[in-house]
């Protein structure tokens, strides 16, 4: 059985075209000259799955590929022409604008360029795209990158619609305090932006309660949520999807098996199966199906977590019909 696919929790510059993002290496002399492309492949292929401070400097390389207009309309445009060769019928691409303005790019302009990216693929294609702008966690207070974490709500404000759609939090998680980024949100709030947050990735659960206290309408992972049975209650009371990304939080050894995907969804999450950085866990969302298959996890579940995706979705809901009219209708 061929389940349909929708993607909720992609970063666009862990899932680049690696031999793309090799050669603008070179070009933008981002890497010396003399680096071969296996050296290079092997500066990005993350070996340990479970997220830590020194696997979110990979980050660091590849934003240091997009700080230019150009440059990130084309990794857009080319992440989400593979995903439609891929099957995909919608996709939810995140990046962060911040990350985005080493080169002299303001974040509306870095931002404006992702857009573009998507819309020209959305004319292409018939795949639909949907752009989240990510705050970052920084530094030991959320007050360190305050001022660029507004620009970015601003930003985000500006340009909210039909492909532009909502507000990520990524970064490593346990930086500070989680809660100290809750005036963000009550900034986005006033603005009617939507927002997920990463939460419950990182060892610690609790994260979750502060991300649900502070309005969020998803959970990016929540993996953490088995900590204690009132995280999930929490969850369950909320009926608040989870973004879980079963390669990127499955350790060097990749025993899918020990990924608590299978009883989140047994306990009655709205589970939803994403693949987070196609680079870095050397993924995408058709192995990260057939992972599942593989650890007993049936089509018809698989299924249920793609409708889960439907109707997590931040898009209109003339682009949720569309989607589930191409389910029905077997493409």
């Amino acid at each position: 059985m061929n389940t349909a696919k929708i993607e909720l929790h992609l970063h666009l510059d862990g899932s680049l075209n690696i031999m793309w993002a090799y050669k603008k290496a070179l070009q933008r002399q981002v890497i010396e000259k003399d680096t071969s492309f296996e050296q290079f492949y092997n500066l990005l292929f993350s070996n340990n799955g479970a997220h830590s401070a020194q696997s979110i400097k990979k980050f660091d390389l590849v934003c240091d590929l997009l700080q230019y207009k150009e440059d990130l309309f084309d990794a857009t445009y080319d992440l989400a022409s593979r995903l439609n060769n891929l099957g995909l019928l919608y996709a939810e691409i995140r990046f962060a604008s911040q990350q985005h303005c080493k080169k002299g790019l303001s974040q509306y302009e870095a931002l404006e360029a992702v857009k573009l990216g998507a819309e020209k693929a959305m004319n292409d294609f018939p795949i639909k795209i949907g752009i989240i702008n990510c705050l970052m966690h920084k530094g030991d207070s959320a007050k360190y990158n305050d001022e660029e974490n507004l620009e970015t709500i601003e930003v985000t404000k500006k340009l909210l619609g039909k492909t532009v759609l909502a507000l990520d939090l990524a970064g490593f998680e346990n930086n500070c305090d989680f809660k100290e980024y809750g005036y963000l949100f009550e900034k986005a709030r006033e603005y009617n932006i939507p927002y997920t947050i990463h939460a419950g990735e990182m060892s610690d659960g609790s994260h979750i309660l502060d991300a649900l206290n502070m309005g969020a309408y998803r959970i990016g992972h929540g993996i953490n949520c088995i900590q204690d049975e009132k995280y999930i209650e929490a969850l369950l009371k909320n009926n608040t999807p989870l973004e879980v990304c079963v390669s990127s939080n499955v350790k060097t050894e990749k025993n899918y098996a020990a990924h608590p995907v299978r009883y989140m969804i047994e306990r009655g999450l709205k589970v939803t199966i994403n693949s987070d950085n196609m680079i870095f866990s050397r993924t995408d969302l058709v192995n990260e199906h057939n992972q599942l298959r593989m650890i007993g996890i049936s089509d018809n579940t698989l299924m249920n977590c793609t409708y889960n995706a439907i109707d997590a979705a931040f898009c209109d809901m003339e682009t949720k019909e569309y989607i589930r009219e191409r389910i029905e209708k077997g493409n």
